[in-house]
């Protein structure tokens, strides 16, 4: 349910908060982080999640001690 989702992002949006961004710019930035990664589709709620997401396009790549913590916080354990 969506309210389930909402709560399992929980510790994410926490992470979030945390660095000082947004969970969309997070997302977007963690994507496109990834090895092999150079486009990612956008899902935008409202026209400044666009503005963040295009924001976090131009940043640097995420650290690999920051993507821990995010699959960490989303329990990511498929990491081959």
């Amino acid at each position: 349910s969506e309210l389930a989702d909402y709560d399992r992002a929980a510790p994410f949006r926490a992470l979030a908060a945390e660095v000082g961004r947004s969970a969309a710019w997070l997302a977007h930035c963690y994507s496109l982080s990834m090895d092999g990664i150079g486009t990612v589709v956008l899902g935008v709620k409202n026209r400044e999640e666009l503005r963040e997401c295009i924001d976090a396009e131009s940043a640097a790549p995420l650290d690999a001690a920051l993507i821990a913590r995010i699959d960490n916080a989303v329990g990511r354990t498929d990491l081959t």
